[in-house]
């Protein structure tokens, strides 16, 4: 069947579903009509879990052009940034730099992080208890604000210079026809300034720890630590506000799920994952086949890109009972939203203990939450499903 009697847009176009009230709704749709669906373009969309689980794993899939192609392309200066990070590469290059920045997440090091990330969401959600209480204030900004600042922690950079360099990339409400890839073509030439001024004098922080080499003597290329600064930046803010964004308006619209961890705080990470599951912020992944592949008995041609739907897959009713329910009880370890196989997200666990630390200090605040207006949702970054603003009011509780 095709995307128009789907009434979904055609290749790489199917990035446009993100801003839509009725996104689950859609892709729910597709992950019933076919197994595997042809979008035209050479893009196929993979929905199922079990076809999804299988294929992030498949050692014949190499790492998809999705992204670049959502912001319109993979020709230019932001081609050049994404095929040198991560995501993009493959085989023993893949192993060999992911190896290398996989040290910047230990769980020692995030440990050592967890009082300064607790204190910042206890500054944020008491600032922002403070707003909500008098008038409807917008969550999304302190969704937003959060990993933005864990993230110059992490990179050791000076406040004001975040504030001159970094953080105008990441506004909750952009300013109209601002470019889709503004981060990436922003971030690109302030962080090859740093490398370069540096000059192998250690100036701290994660830009030192990328340019490290490891106890064997390897080290990222210029173009590999410049590329995955700008990976780290871009995807630790936007899907951590997202996932932070998606879980207050989760709760709100679930009134019973936001009792349950106002009066048992030890469900938050329930709540985390089911958040994760239920409205992943990044919902979905990519693959390129470079041979002909099989998913699910469907011939895929070599030279095809897959379009893996996270966010369908994590609602397939043959995986999951009732899919569509938010049920911060259920066993949610089956969910996709951080990928599998080679690429699973590093981030993952940092991520988590953001969005658990910001729900507990929130809850400690001992308030009620409720949406103040329709949520509108981003369409700044086609790779992201988040709230651009998400107007909420707050009462004291009473208990």
């Amino acid at each position: 069947m095709g995307g128009e009697a789907l009434d979904i847009p055609g290749g790489w176009g199917v990035y446009a579903l993100n801003a839509r009230a009725d996104y689950f709704a859609v892709w729910n749709r597709i992950r019933e009509t076919a197994l595997v669906h042809d979008a035209g373009d050479g893009v196929f969309l993979v929905t199922r879990w079990d076809e999804v689980n299988q294929a992030l794993r498949d050692p014949r899939l190499r790492a998809g052009s999705g992204v670049s192609e959502s912001f319109g392309g993979s020709e230019g200066p932001v081609e050049s940034v994404v095929r040198n990070w991560l995501m993009s590469m493959n085989g023993e290059e893949h192993r060999r730099a992911r190896s290398l920045v996989s040290r910047l997440f230990s769980p020692r090091a995030l440990t050592e992080l967890e009082p300064q990330i607790r204190d910042l969401c206890r500054g944020l959600a008491r600032t922002f208890v403070g707003k909500a209480a008098s008038d409807p204030a917008d969550f999304a900004a302190v969704a937003a604000a959060l990993p933005s600042e864990v993230v110059r922690l992490l990179f050791a950079i000076d406040v004001d210079e975040w504030a001159r360099h970094v953080a105008p990339l990441f506004y909750s409400d952009p300013p109209p026809g601002r470019d889709a890839f503004a981060a990436v073509q922003g971030l690109t030439p302030y962080f090859l300034d740093k490398v370069q001024a540096a000059r192998g004098r250690a100036i701290g922080g994660l830009l030192d720890q990328l340019s490290a080499p490891d106890k064997a003597g390897d080290c990222l290329t210029e173009a590999q630590v410049i590329a995955n600064a700008v990976l780290i930046v871009t995807a630790a803010i936007d899907t951590t506000a997202g996932l932070i964004g998606n879980m207050l308006f989760s709760l709100m619209d679930n009134p019973a799920a936001l009792e349950r961890v106002q009066t048992d705080p030890a469900a938050i990470p329930g709540a985390v994952d089911e958040t994760l599951r239920h409205c992943p912020s990044a919902p979905s992944s990519t693959r390129y086949a470079a041979e002909d592949v099989e998913i699910g008995g469907v011939r895929v041609p070599a030279g095809s890109d897959l379009f893996f739907s996270l966010a369908a897959a994590n609602r397939d009713p043959r995986k999951f009972a009732d899919p569509d329910r938010f049920d911060i009880g259920r066993d949610a370890s089956a969910l996709l939203t951080f990928g599998g196989g080679a690429h699973f997200c590093l981030g993952a666990v940092l991520a988590r203990m953001e969005a658990r630390l910001m729900f507990e200090e929130l809850i400690a605040a001992g308030q009620d939450f409720r949406l103040a207006e329709p949520v509108a949702w981003r369409t700044d970054n086609p790779t992201v499903r988040s709230p651009r603003r998400l107007m909420v009011t707050c009462e004291a509780r009473h208990r």
